[in-house]
């Protein structure tokens, strides 16, 4: 009874905890020590880094600058990363969206098909290869994802199709800053969708506007939507997500019930009417710096 000895070392232990070498290391596999783990931490604050957020980051070894809104992805900084990453997948296959990838560098001869070529401006990396033939680093990818479906589908009955990648992408910020959030280089998640009719590619953004929604939830961030420009993308309906934060660029007006909504809890039936929930969200009040209406404000505020 009781524990078994050891006699030559003198260690009393029970003959159930005893483990060999080989469970020893199934059990560490995946773990590693402080003292072996690339974390170059800083001491001081970076001059360059002028928000909290970039502080933090350089300090705590998540990431280093390459270059002018450029960032090496360190090994912490890289597990973060693909922590979102991890998110942002469930939350598109969640919303039927199917994932593939996209090649970064793309043919000019598609993006002067569409007209976009000249349109979309300086902040796009234009280079030739050792054919002299002319390419660019993708600053999105409309024109490629376009090309590959209508080589592909060959009947109406094959849609609606829902696809996204999650790729890097270049545009050429005139004053990158802000650390990540401003990068020149920037990992996105890019969602397409390709559809019978409007109604049919309504419901194809009310997918992904309720899918946004539940990502930055998960991921611990309150968002509020905002009505949006269309940008050189293009189209006639946008919304951006703001992250109501103290390091600000403008300034946002919002209703009170934004602090209060919980998108996360209960299952979405992503094959159902989404717009009525929707509109639960739009209905309410958002507005920047730029389309604030100061009379509706003010009522609202007199009725609170």
């Amino acid at each position: 009874m009781g524990a078994d000895v050891d006699v030559v070392r003198g260690i009393a232990y029970s003959p159930r905890r005893v483990v060999d070498n080989k469970q020893l290391a199934e059990r560490d596999r995946g773990r590693m020590r402080l003292s072996e783990f690339y974390l170059p931490t800083l001491r001081e604050n970076p001059a360059e880094a002028q928000v909290v957020s970039h502080r933090l980051m350089l300090r705590a070894g998540m990431i280093r600058q390459s270059s002018a809104g450029i960032y090496t992805w360190l090994p912490l900084g890289l597990r973060v990363l693909r922590n979102i990453e991890r998110i942002v997948r469930e939350e598109q296959d969640a919303a039927g969206c199917h994932e593939m990838l996209m090649p970064t560098i793309q043919s000019a001869e598609l993006w002067r098909e569409s007209g976009r070529y000249e349109a979309y401006g300086p902040e796009m990396l234009r280079i030739r290869d050792r054919h002299d033939r002319e390419m660019l680093y993708g600053p999105t990818n409309e024109e490629l994802i376009t090309e590959i479906v209508r080589g592909t589908i060959k009947s109406y009955k094959q849609l609606p199709k829902l696809l996204y990648h999650i790729q890097w992408k270049f545009r050429d910020e005139i004053r990158p800053r802000f650390g990540v959030m401003r990068g020149r280089e920037f990992l996105m998640k890019d969602a397409y969708s390709f559809d019978l009719d409007r109604a049919g590619a309504i419901h194809a953004y009310n997918k992904m506007f309720l899918s946004y929604l539940r990502t930055f939830q998960r991921m611990g961030l309150k968002a509020i939507l905002m009505r949006a420009d269309t940008g050189p993308i293009g189209g006639d309906l946008s919304h951006e997500f703001v992250i109501v934060a103290d390091t600000v660029e403008s300034e946002i007006a919002y209703h009170r019930d934004f602090e209060r909504m919980d998108w996360v809890a209960g299952d979405i039936d992503f094959r159902g009417d989404l717009q009525p929930i929707v509109d639960a969200f739009t209905a309410k009040y958002s507005a920047t710096d730029q389309q604030r209406d100061l009379e509706a404000e003010a009522r609202s505020a007199a009725r609170w």
